[in-house]
């Protein structure tokens, strides 16, 4: 049996000191198809975007792997894969890479089965999901195949990518077989030079079975067997798989000069075959194009479409977090699209079983299948939504200015406004000297135009609002090097009554019970709250929800130091940055200032001593929330930008996050926990919790994530 042979690349095949990187199309000419690193920890591969896209481009079946780190949180490593993927998720698995020793707080098998659900939600059923390991570093990490047995046979749901190098036939983990493999890397010290990377070595795999097997295994010609040879005046279709671009050749091989390109569904007659049966010439009808390319980048004509649908007109709602939607009524068929929970859209047809369903977008009008047990039907199309009413924004020029209950001086004042404050107003009065204004606490009320100078008919880039005594909320749109929405609360530590407090642990233990930030401020009455550290799920089965949070939520732990009114409920963890505050509501970082009070760990520093740390990798913009302080330690600062939204915010790196931080006065701050679960929080004017930023879990916008612990402000007023 000819053996498939094929290669797995991250950036430590290319040489940073040379301008070149993989040679994919050199790679193609010795390698059936490639795996290729998306990252590690909380960082995309330096090297991905390339390696991804031009390997495709060359025409090599991709798969990616992730490589686990116990450093960082299990399920913000799976979001952060998917993220780095977008809709492309390649031709072949996704492997979970599990070989690390870091020692981390994630460690272990649990934690793997939380990064392995959280990325089999994010791609759905449709996606396939692999393992990588090597056989002793499996059998000491992984269930215990005589006492956890049961949790043991879970992995064996994943298809099995295994390392053991210089011998004949791999060793292979329970809970696999012996022939239970699918990919075997059997060496690491492949020649790097005649695959075209830069490195000497190279790693190199094996498909457990022939090139036929191979590509039935993937759907990589549409067909269940061999490839066909076509015959002179059959019909020939690009496969869109392979490429969208595709060059032909004088002559059947990769060294003749390229004469012409081709793309998926251009019109195409056989001409003739090579005589290794591997190239084809062809010629495209319309002008006559005539060149050689490499049968594998084709799909037949004749191959059988997908089964015609029975046509409908119904309305369907996505109800998981995201959604495959392929080109044909099963997962052997590639994805064209995804869908988010929520999405509304129109189904056209089903597939003979029923279990497929043909929909349609109603925002730009592509079509393609999706898996039924993931839409419920609905009633009918979503409404319009509403037109833009108009907007006028006004500043309070005032020193202070009182909000009335009603147009005129004779009613009685409800509230006040600040100088400098910018509100929207959203009526007027018969003769127009009053304006009724709308703050974002939902403070409603008439306020005298005299004092109020307009400054557009749209939400400024920038605004100011005093919403509590001492506290003051900031909006702030950026534009470069990309669009992020950041919310800072400003607050005055020297505020009477004003005190820091840190969500409280219910178990002696140190378990806490998962909240939104929504609910954490409206259960301990803070005005103003944010989410806290980062957090650990508890292993399946081990802490029932209903023994230890009967009121609902999820036992977690948190990841780093933390204590509530002077009970530490989880001790430090090395490398975190810690804030602190006193019982006298003195707020220091890393270094109690007297007996411990309250405490909540970040992930990183982010500023010292007024600067940026000089550490903080520049890393993919995500959502983020922080902590700073002035110089004098006064001034607290709350800041979340909202992240994962193009068109509204897409996020910020670490060390943009460090320079608006630093803009702000901080003189010293903290990165918190981010991503899914960054929520900034107030009590409205009605005494219930209203959300400032735009949260996103699960990939649905507005969303809050229940976490572990919070930050809050309360004033006893």
């Amino acid at each position: 049996m000819t053996r498939v042979l094929g290669t797995d690349v991250s950036f430590w095949q290319d040489e940073p000191s040379t301008p070149e990187q993989i040679d994919f199309v050199k790679m193609k000419q010795g390698a059936d198809f490639t795996i290729i690193r998306a990252g590690q920890n909380l960082w995309a591969d330096p090297d991905w975007a390339y390696n991804w896209r031009e390997s495709k481009a060359a025409g090599l079946p991709r798969g990616s792997y992730w490589f686990y780190d116990s450093r960082a949180e299990p399920k913000k490593q799976a979001e952060l894969w998917v993220q780095t993927m977008g809709t492309d998720l390649g031709e072949l698995p996704l492997f979970a890479d599990f070989e690390e020793s870091y020692n981390g707080t994630y460690k272990g098998w649990q934690n793997w089965y939380v990064f392995l659900e959280r990325i089999r939600a994010l791609v759905g059923p449709q996606k396939e999901i692999g393992i990588y390991t090597a056989f002793y570093y499996w059998r000491d990490n992984a269930p215990n195949a005589t006492t956890q047995a049961a949790n043991l046979e879970y992995f064996k749901r994943y298809p099995l990518w295994i390392a053991h190098y210089g011998a004949e036939k791999p060793m292979i983990p329970k809970p696999w077989g012996e022939e239970e493999w699918l990919l075997w890397q059997f060496t690491a010290v492949g020649d790097g030079r005649a695959f075209g990377v830069e490195s000497l070595g190279i790693d190199l795999n094996y498909f457990n079975g022939d090139l036929p097997a191979f590509k039935a295994r993937f759907n990589l010609n549409g067909q269940t067997g061999p490839d066909p040879i076509p015959t002179p005046g059959s019909g020939l279709e690009v496969n869109a798989q392979y490429a969208l671009n595709l060059n032909t050749r004088q002559g059947p091989a990769e060294t003749f000069p390229v004469n012409g390109n081709l793309r998926h569904a251009d019109p195409l007659t056989v001409e003739s075959i090579s005589q290794d049966g591997k190239w084809v010439q062809v010629r495209r009808s319309g002008d006559n194009l005539s060149g050689w390319v490499n049968l594998d980048f084709f799909v037949r004509q004749a191959s059988t479409p997908p089964p015609g649908p029975t046509p409908v007109e119904e309305w369907y709602r996505v109800t998981s977090s995201a959604l495959n939607v392929r080109s044909g009524p099963s997962t052997t068929y590639p994805s064209v699209f995804f869908l988010q929970q929520g999405d509304v859209v129109k189904v056209i047809g089903y597939s003979p079983d029923r279990a497929w369903l043909q929909l349609v977008k109603t925002d730009d009008g592509q079509t393609g299948w999706a898996y039924g047990a993931y839409l419920t039907k609905v009633d009918g199309p979503p409404p319009p939504p509403p037109p833009a009413p108009e907007e006028e924004w006004y500043k309070v020029i005032a020193t202070t200015l009182h909000v009335r209950s009603g147009p005129a001086s004779t009613f009685p004042p409800i509230n006040y406004l600040q100088k400098d404050d910018i509100i929207k107003v959203i009526g007027y009065s018969a003769d127009k000297s009053w304006m009724q204004i709308e703050r974002i606490d939902g403070l409603v009320g008439w306020s005298f135009g005299s004092y109020l100078t307009k400054v557009g008919n749209a939400m400024p880039a920038s605004l100011n609002q005093k919403l509590f005594p001492g506290v003051t909320y900031f909006r702030k749109e950026i534009t470069s090097p990309r669009r992020m929405v950041a919310h800072v609360l400003g607050m005055d530590l020297g505020t009477p009554d004003m005190n820091v407090f840190v969500t409280p642990s219910t178990e002696q233990t140190g378990i806490l019970c998962s909240r939104t930030t929504s609910q954490f401020l409206q259960e301990f009455k803070m005005q103003v709250a944010i989410n806290g550290d980062g957090f650990t799920y508890l292993p399946p089965g081990t802490h029932p929800p209903n023994q230890y949070c009967p009121d609902n939520g999820e036992p977690l732990r948190t990841n780093g130091f933390a204590a509530s009114r002077g009970k530490i409920y989880n001790e430090k963890q090395t490398g975190q940055p810690i804030v602190y505050s006193s019982v006298i509501n003195e707020i220091t970082f890393n270094r109690p200032k007297g007996s411990v009070y309250h405490a909540i760990s970040g992930d990183r520093m982010l500023v010292f001593d007024g600067k940026p740390i000089s550490t903080l990798v520049n890393d993919i913009a995500n959502p983020r929330t922080a902590v700073g302080l002035n110089k004098a330690g006064k001034f607290l600062l709350f800041v979340v930008v909202d992240g994962r939204q193009p068109g509204y915010s897409e996020g910020a790196t670490y060390t943009e996050l460090a320079s608006l931080m630093i803009s702000l006065g901080a003189y010293t701050a903290v990165n918190m926990d981010g991503g899914g679960s960054s929520a900034m929080v107030i009590q409205g004017i009605d005494k219930k919790p209203r959300v400032l930023n735009r949260p996103i879990d699960s990939n649905t916008p507005g969303k809050e994530r229940a976490v572990a612990n919070h930050l809050g402000v309360f004033l006893n007023k």
